[in-house]
């Protein structure tokens, strides 16, 4: 009887050609990871830019469209909070005592960061009891380069609350990253970029209150002495010693901020001079003490950065 015909034989391999093999399979695996890896979702690769835990409350008073939070949220940079949530890390909130510092660094890196999104003309309806946590922070006095609000002392946007924060704290990376999602972001950063060297050089809650007020001083004489005019012995205040009113950081776009910021609308080209920057900061600066409380001893809500 014929023997059933077997199939061909492979080739004996030696112990070195199947060492190569398995390098070689191993070598593709690796690769089909990595390319798997860079091209997964990217909601984690946008987090991964920012590996601090960002979070925030959203109180429903702005348009999801324009909300400068929602969109970090879309992005997968910010995580939702509901209300009575407590929040571990440091929280921008106007029912903080003192100013965001680097003495904050620590507790941001470990616990994260949250904020408030909510509209500026309705503060009086956030129920800031359910809004839970152990590090309750203000801002210091910055400018806001929103569209909405450019040029305005202490109107920020949930972004730019976030990003200032972060700066002022060490994250100056992390804080590009938040704001790299606006087309506007770069002009809040470099409006600012002084006042955000300045505070994050100071240690603690005290001295970013001491440089503010330096600051919003030096601002109000430069204001008066523009009006006076130059006087004999006496220079003049140049207008590029004051902060830059540029008016690049107006442009508009249809998913760009709107009532997260206060729904003031948008300011003409944007300009704004630095007598109106510095009359402002005194309307401010005139309600805080030196601790940064008003007289009565209440916090300023204009500190709020929702």
């Amino acid at each position: 009887m014929p023997r059933p015909r077997q199939g061909r034989r492979e080739p004996r391999r030696d112990r070195a050609e199947w060492e190569v093999a398995a390098d070689s399979r191993s070598l593709n695996e690796t690769e089909d990871s990595s390319y798997a890896s860079s091209s997964g979702s990217g909601d984690e690769s946008e987090a991964a830019l920012v590996p601090i835990r960002l979070a925030m409350w959203d109180l429903g008073q702005c348009d999801k469209k324009r909300c400068t939070g929602t969109r970090l949220v879309r992005h997968g940079l910010v995580q939702e909070l509901r209300l009575g949530t407590v929040f571990p890390g440091v929280i921008l909130s106007p029912m903080g005592r003192n100013c965001v510092s680097r003495a904050d660094r620590q507790l941001i890196a470990s616990r994260g960061l949250a904020v408030v999104d909510c509209s500026w003309a309705r503060l009086d309806d956030v129920p800031f009891a359910r809004i839970k946590g152990n590090a309750p922070r203000l801002l210091p006095w910055l400018l806001a380069a929103n569209p909405v609000n450019y040029g305005r002392p202490a109107k920020l946007s949930c972004a730019e609350a976030l990003a200032a924060a972060l700066y002022i704290c060490g994250f100056p990376a992390e804080a590009r990253a938040v704001m790299g999602r606006f087309k506007w972001g770069h002009s809040f950063l470099s409006l600012n970029e002084e006042l955000l060297e300045g505070y994050a050089a100071c240690p603690g809650p005290e001295e970013v209150i001491e440089y503010q007020q330096r600051h919003v001083a030096s601002l109000q004489e430069g204001s008066r002495r523009r009006e006076r005019g130059p006087e004999q012995g006496d220079d003049y205040l140049d207008p590029d010693d004051l902060p830059s009113s540029d008016s690049s950081g107006t442009e508009s776009e249809s998913d760009s901020t709107a009532t997260d910021e206060g729904g003031q609308g948008p300011l003409g080209h944007g300009a704004r001079s630095g007598e109106a920057q510095a009359s402002e900061a005194g309307e401010e600066l005139a309600r805080l003490g030196v601790s940064g409380e008003r007289r009565d001893g209440s916090r300023s809500p204009e500190q709020h950065s929702g």
